[in-house]
Parts: structure tokens; C-alpha cells; sequence
């Protein structure tokens, strides 16, 4: 199998999940910079699915030259969590204006207004 490119190398290396290119043998051909500096070492095709990765084969025709693990990056909040945030945050740069908070978030107002009633309830209901 031919080298990747420098171009396919740094297109790799900016992604955030890590990413590991496997040869039809098994073998690790390439680990992008996230793959890379996952632990411990040394790094295997097993341990990349065994995080989560999921696999995808790399065909040409009805051959197939090997697979693509792609493991997601891990966020230690969740959606909500990251959506909550990203609406708080644009709301000070707007300095409370919710029509101009809505056009930078590309929701409708009606959507942020639903999403601030939902902080809301979340607020004043127990847990």
C-alpha cells in the first residue's frame, strides 16, 4: 500500500477523534495526532475498538485494502449540557438580547425560548 499523502496526513491529524488506518493483514499502517497520543502504548487496532471505535472498510472495487477505525472524542459533558452552555455564553456577548443570541446560534427565537424555559424547570425541579 502506497504512503498517504502529506495533504491526507494533515487533513488526519486536525480531526479531534482519533483515527487509525488498519492494512487488509491487520496491521497499523497510520495513527493520527489524537490516536497517537492516546495510552498506554504500544497501540493496537483492538485497543482503539475497544474504546468505542467503529470500524469501516476501505474498498477499491470489490477488493478491500483494509478499514478505518474511528474513535469519537470523548466530552465529558453532555449535549444538553454543551447546548446550555453555548446559549449562556452567546447571551452575555449579546448582552441579553435574545433575537440577536438566536440569529448567532442559527435556532429561531421561539427555539431559544423554549430552550431557556427548559433551563428553567431544570433549575427549580430537584434532582
Amino acid at each position: 500500500m502506497r504512503e498517504l499523502s502529506l495533504i491526507v496526513r494533515a487533513v488526519l491529524d486536525a480531526r479531534d477523534e482519533a483515527i487509525v488506518i488498519v492494512d487488509a493483514r491487520g496491521g497499523t499502517l497510520y495513527l493520527n495526532a489524537a490516536a497517537r497520543a492516546t495510552r498506554p502504548q504500544p497501540h493496537t487496532p483492538s485497543q482503539f475498538m475497544a474504546r468505542g471505535g467503529r470500524a469501516v472498510p476501505l474498498r477499491l472495487g470489490d477488493g478491500v485494502l483494509g478499514e478505518v477505525i474511528i474513535v469519537p472524542q470523548e466530552s465529558s459533558q453532555r449535549w444538553a449540557d454543551q447546548e446550555r452552555q453555548a446559549i449562556q455564553e452567546t447571551l452575555q456577548q449579546t448582552g441579553g438580547k435574545c433575537a440577536e443570541t438566536a440569529r448567532r446560534l442559527g435556532i429561531s427565537r421561539t427555539t431559544l425560548w423554549r430552550r431557556l424555559k427548559a433551563v428553567q424547570a431544570s433549575l427549580k425541579t430537584p434532582r
